[in-house]
This record gives structure tokens, C-alpha cells and sequence, in this order.
């Protein structure tokens, strides 16, 4: 009895892990990547509310501090020019470093695998010279 609970353990988890290495591909460009497709776009949304992008945007032309005379409506137009370009720039390299690792996700299995053939039937890598 022990040993055919023990033969049936063993090709439980063989058939598991075949199962799992052959499913893992097609869950990582399906749900995989919707996953992080939807990680991205809320760590951007977070990262314009966290800047506070739509507030500067809409205050624009509001005087700060209650100065509502020419002066201090330049001076508060000036301040919040800077401060958007400053918040843009911040926000535009958030969303490159996302994108690139939107990038890196779809490519690191491709990279993986084919680097995989090349160490095992000597496959010709197209991007380093023979």
C-alpha cells in the first residue's frame, strides 16, 4: 500500500510541475500581463495624484496667499510654472521607468528561453556578431 501512495504522490507532482512549466507561459503573456498592465496604470494615476497635477493645473491662474495684485499674480503664475515643469518632468520619468518595465516583462521569457537554446544547440544570437 505505502508504495503505490508513494507512485502516486510522485506523479501527482511530476504531472504538476509539467503541467505548471507549460502553463506558465501562457499565464504570463495573458493574465500576467493584464496584471501588471493594470499595475502600471494605477501606479501612474497614484503617482499624478501623489504629485498633485490636477490641482496645480486647475489653480493655475489663482493668486497665493491672497495677493490680488499684479504683482503677486505674476509671482504665483511664475511659481506654479516652475512647479508644474518640475512635477512633469518627475512624473515623465515615473512613466518611463514604468513602461520600461512593462518592456522588461514581456521580454526577459523570450530573452530567457532563447538564451537557453542558444547554450544548449549553439542558436546564433541575431544581435552579436558571429
Amino acid at each position: 500500500m505505502s508504495n503505490s501512495v508513494a507512485w502516486a504522490a510522485t506523479k501527482y507532482i511530476l504531472i504538476e510541475v509539467l503541467l505548471d512549466v507549460v502553463y506558465f507561459p501562457v499565464w504570463w503573456y495573458t493574465k500576467g500581463v493584464v496584471k501588471l498592465g493594470r499595475y502600471c496604470i494605477a501606479s501612474l494615476a497614484m503617482r499624478a495624484r501623489n504629485l498633485s497635477l490636477g490641482i496645480w493645473l486647475k489653480n493655475m491662474f489663482t493668486p497665493m496667499f491672497g495677493q490680488y495684485d499684479w504683482q503677486g499674480r505674476l509671482i504665483s503664475f511664475m511659481m506654479r510654472v516652475v512647479m508644474l515643469v518640475y512635477k512633469f518632468i518627475a512624473f515623465g520619468v515615473w512613466a518611463i521607468i514604468v513602461t520600461l518595465l512593462f518592456v522588461f516583462w514581456l521580454v526577459v521569457p523570450v530573452a530567457a528561453g532563447w538564451y537557453a537554446l542558444y547554450q544548449m544547440v549553439n542558436l546564433p544570437l541575431p544581435f552579436l556578431p558571429s
